[in-house]
């Protein structure tokens, strides 16, 4: 069970065996700690007690917290969720290796493939602006080879800008909705954000989890506090959430203020559950280590 926190001023305690909610103005909710597969906390305003901290680390559940943007703002696990030494060791010397830029370039080339495999997807939703979607989609999945054949991550970066540029001008051009804007401040950029961080949290779980290193990347530039791994293997999941908040039609009802409203928050987190992408995600990385220890080639994920 996944337990979504997005009211301000609910308080979370433990209680024989239990994860108890109590809500501001009274009312609780006793949910057993067995039950419990993780909380998700997406607002100010609520307490958790120590006890319940210790309790839900002992059954290895994960306490994330997210600001209003979603970024990932914090995470509680247990120290001993964090893979083999052996893993981080490979990662490093994967740099000197090749495998780790294989391994980047890889994961581009599966972003491009499925953002011309949503477009198609698009363009059976809307049959009015099909031809358009699919002239799109044929422009965008003729790039993805030319990724293959990058020889350094300017290449890549470049190509995977020009096939950024063709989906998201047809996308915006068929729904009628912006243009991609990590910095705009209407209700599909901000629904946008929001969705790209659970995914970045949900990547970053599995890379914590695998013992790798979330901030040693291979394409996108080291910079202190970047989680450059994260992001690289983070983008060929990209176009599900796309796909997500298109079907969402997110509106002016969804913002309060400028950001999204906690309803809308807990929508996306809610919807993004019932996609059960995670133990996809696991599946990736766990290819991504055999990879850059040279057991195996990775494979991209397809849409």
């Amino acid at each position: 069970m996944e337990v979504v926190v997005k009211d301000w001023g609910v308080s979370l305690g433990y209680r024989r065996g239990a994860l108890v909610v109590r809500k501001r103005g009274g009312g609780e909710q006793a949910v057993p700690l067995h039950q419990v597969d993780r909380v998700w906390i997406l607002t100010g305003g609520v307490s958790i007690s120590s006890r319940l901290v210790r309790a839900l680390a002992r059954h290895f559940v994960d306490v994330v917290f997210f600001d209003g943007r979603g970024e990932p703002a914090a995470r509680l696990f247990p120290p001993e969720a964090n893979g083999t030494v052996a893993h981080r060791r490979a990662q490093y010397e994967a740099y000197l290796t090749g495998r780790g830029f294989e391994l980047a370039k890889l994961a581009v080339y599966g972003k491009v493939v499925n953002q011309a495999a949503a477009l198609r997807r698009l363009g059976a939703w809307r049959r009015e602006s099909y031809r358009l979607l699919a002239d799109a989609a044929s422009k965008v999945a003729g790039l993805a080879p030319r990724v293959l054949a990058c020889g350094d991550p300017q290449c890549v970066l470049g190509l995977e800008g020009s096939a950024a540029s063709i989906y998201w001008g047809a996308v915006s051009e068929a729904f009628g909705v912006p243009s991609r804007d990590p910095q705009g401040g209407d209700p599909f950029n901000l629904a946008l954000n929001y969705g790209y961080g659970i995914l970045r949290y949900a990547v970053w779980r599995q890379v914590v989890i695998h013992g790798l290193d979330p901030y040693a990347g291979y394409l996108h530039a080291d910079r202190s506090g970047r989680p450059s791994l994260v992001l690289d293997l983070m983008e060929e999941f990209r176009p599900h959430v796309d796909l997500m908040v298109l079907r969402m039609r997110p509106g002016p009802d969804w913002l309060d203020g400028g950001v999204l409203k906690r309803e809308a928050r807990a929508a996306l987190v809610e919807r993004w559950l019932s996609l059960r992408l995670e133990p996809v995600i696991a599946r990736q990385v766990a290819q991504a280590v055999a990879h850059l220890e040279g057991r195996s080639s990775y494979q991209p994920h397809r849409l």
